[in-house]
């Protein structure tokens, strides 16, 4: 392990993206659909990556990436900022935010599956049980699951397994290029403006999409742009912590997202979302796995 830089920026991107997720629960839990807090983080998150490319004076940075890391950040903003923000916002409003923070805490499986297949990291058996309590605990978040509610929480389920797989395979696409730039703000600007560009075509073919964007009210818009702000620090802490450390070691800190989502939970939409004995129990044995993998039981 290296000298703590890695695992504590895993931590705050944790923080982060938990404050993200709360923001967008009371923005969307009745709202219907998913794309507007999308959209909103991108319109917002991607302008902002031009102020803080230009205070750390790193616009230089262009000229030096190698077209294989533009390839490799480009498709890691697709398939984190848009697909997967995509189904983790879907998720969130379908079956709320606890169960949804442990659910894609899944990512920690693939995180370990892509390390070993494509970055030559090791695995062990400690790792292996780990895994499979941590898929344990993320099924018994989706709460009671009855006749009528059976399709709307496999949904849930479903997105929250399929931002998991997104989140591990954007993070064993980032990890190449840290290991060999220092550049995080340009770094991260690439895989911003990739998804941004996907996000205005869509604006541009989809007249629907377009309307619900622009027509939310204001209040709506000063949440989701509170939430693109600590989606834009959470993905600088991430670029870090994969900078400093391996993906088997990132992406099962990042998994204490569950704790933090559960404590601003509480906090702030207390009467919407879920606090039943599941939920808890799932967030504890997805936890109990986090730190088997990271090695603090070992």
């Amino acid at each position: 392990m290296d000298n703590g830089t890695g695992p504590l920026f895993a931590i705050l991107t944790a923080m982060t993206f938990a404050v993200t997720q709360i923001l967008v629960r009371r923005v969307t839990y009745r709202s219907g659909e998913s794309f507007t807090p999308l959209a909103v983080s991108m319109l917002v998150g991607t302008p902002l990556f031009i102020v803080l490319v230009s205070v750390a004076g790193e616009w230089y940075a262009f000229a030096e990436f190698t077209w294989q890391q533009y390839l490799l950040l480009a498709a890691a903003g697709l398939i984190h900022l848009v697909i997967a923000r995509f189904l983790f916002f879907t998720s969130t409003r379908v079956i709320g935010a606890n169960p949804t923070a442990a659910i894609t805490r899944t990512s920690v499986v693939f995180s370990v599956i892509f390390g070993v297949a494509f970055l030559d990291e090791s695995v062990t058996g400690l790792q292996i049980i780990a895994a499979l309590l941590i898929m344990f605990g993320a099924v018994l978040t989706t709460t009671d699951i009855s006749r009528t509610t059976f399709r709307i929480s496999t949904s849930g389920l479903l997105m929250g397994l399929g931002t998991a797989l997104c989140s591990a395979g954007s993070a064993t696409l980032i990890r190449p290029v840290m290991k060999e730039v220092d550049e995080i703000y340009a770094a991260t600007f690439v895989m911003y403006l990739a998804a941004f560009v996907v996000i205005l075509v869509i604006m541009a073919v989809s007249p629907g999409q377009r309307r619900a964007v622009i027509k939310q009210n204001r209040n709506t818009f000063l949440l989701l742009s509170a939430g693109a702000v600590f989606l834009v620090a959470g993905h600088l802490f991430r670029f870090t912590a994969l900078m400093h450390s391996p993906v088997s070691v990132v992406q099962p800190l990042v998994g204490t997202i569950v704790i933090f989502v559960l404590i601003f939970s509480w906090i702030i939409n207390r009467k919407i979302d879920v606090f039943n004995w599941r939920v808890l129990a799932g967030i504890a044995m997805v936890l109990a796995g986090v730190f088997m993998i990271y090695g603090w039981f070992s």
